[in-house]
């Protein structure tokens, strides 16, 4: 499978997307996450998919691992284009947490109430996209993918990521403190995804530094704070947007 990176960014970044990525099998391509500014992101990136440039329209299911707004805010518009431009539902995977307040408290204030050049009309999720509620730590099918999520410590719910498909297996530590037992559910990934930032809930660059050699040469940091884009750091790899690998 392809790992196609979009955005490597924290939640306060100036100089990248915030951080978001695509798996793609056979064509189908499962998106994670949706910061803002996503249709610039996949412009700029310009990721080959078939004879064009992957575009919103293309995403068959988009899973969401939280709600704050580094990794949410783009749902919105990604949404709306879906039902206006390409006619077309967004098919959503999320953990049961996200899925009570995703549009009660994200997106019903924005898209809740629609005019059509009559009328006002009332809308609903399911106007917008299908749910698909993956529970805590039970495998579940995605096309040509299995997922298992595990929650990270982080403020609020966030999901931690197994995708796996044939041999195949990408690992994605999501928004976290640093975990010990995180690192080692993660273990097993051909390529790992870990976040590194400031803060309580974020995990620090030392930490990482001095795990086993062994998990940090397939482990790419992401959710970057501007400090550390273009820099090298001895013993780990910075993922970067427009990066592409086979995992």
């Amino acid at each position: 499978m392809e790992f196609l990176c979009g955005g490597v960014g924290d939640a306060f970044s100036t100089k990248s997307w915030g951080t978001h990525f695509f798996v793609r099998e056979k064509g189908f391509v499962l998106a994670v996450d949706c910061p803002d500014s996503y249709r610039r992101a996949l412009e700029k990136n310009a990721f080959v998919h078939g004879d064009h440039i992957l575009d919103v329209g293309d995403i068959d299911v988009m899973l969401i691992t939280h709600l704050h707004g580094d990794h949410v805010n783009g749902l919105e518009m990604v949404l709306a284009y879906r039902k206006f431009v390409t006619e077309k539902k967004l098919e959503i995977f999320t953990t049961p947490e996200v899925a009570e307040l995703l549009w009660t408290k994200r997106l019903e204030v924005s898209l809740g109430t629609l005019y059509d050049g009559e009328l006002y009309q009332k809308m609903s999720l399911d106007d917008f996209a299908n749910l698909t509620i993956i529970d805590w730590e039970t495998p579940i099918q995605c096309g040509p993918f299995e997922i298992q999520t595990r929650q990270t410590i982080h403020h609020i719910p966030t999901s931690a990521l197994k995708i796996s498909a044939g041999n195949s297996k990408l690992g994605y530590s999501c928004d976290s403190a640093f975990d010990p037992s995180l690192i080692d559910w993660l273990r097993d990934s051909d390529m790992i995804l870990h976040e590194t930032s400031f803060g309580a809930a974020h995990t620090p660059l030392f930490s990482l530094l001095e795990l086993d050699e062994d998990i940090r040469e397939k482990m790419w940091l992401v959710h970057l704070p501007d400090s550390l884009l273009n820099e090298e750091v001895e013993g780990l790899n910075l993922a970067f947007e427009g990066f592409r690998r086979d995992v």
